[in-house]
């Protein structure tokens, strides 16, 4: 995504959620996970220029994008919750800032109606390592 690109709404993120089989929700936050770490990691290094507005300037919208980023995560947690499967392993290694997503947005991914399975083994991923192949 480009820097003036915006990020769809995250109802429209959690309705895309729907069509997605388990794999790929486990690939899509994977891979917000590793560029939540990215982002914390270049906040530690912007940091040590304190007086440099550029850098500040950085960290700021770095944070929101963190943010965005966060509750993205958790409504894909939400998701496969819904769809009864274990997220205990998704637990960010980010410190928390106690944002979570929207309550509405998590209303949208709890009452939606999907009927994709609850593990990966309909889609012939069942035992596969996942993760995000660059």
């Amino acid at each position: 995504m480009s820097a003036s690109a915006a990020p769809i709404p995250l109802d429209q993120f959690a309705a895309a959620l729907l069509d997605l089989e388990v794999p790929q929700l486990h690939q899509e936050s994977a891979r917000l996970q590793n560029s939540l770490y990215h982002l914390e990691r270049s906040n530690t290094t912007l940091a040590e220029y304190p007086d440099d507005e550029d850098c500040k300037d950085a960290i700021r919208y770095n944070h929101c994008v963190i943010e965005q980023q966060k509750q993205r995560v958790d409504i894909i947690r939400l998701e496969l919750i819904r769809r009864g499967v274990s997220v205990g392993h998704m637990d960010l290694d980010i410190p928390e800032s106690g944002s979570s997503a929207p309550a509405d947005t998590q209303a949208t991914v709890a009452a939606s109606g999907s009927s994709a399975p609850a593990d990966g083994a309909a889609n012939g991923h069942a035992g596969e390592d996942e993760g995000v192949y660059l």
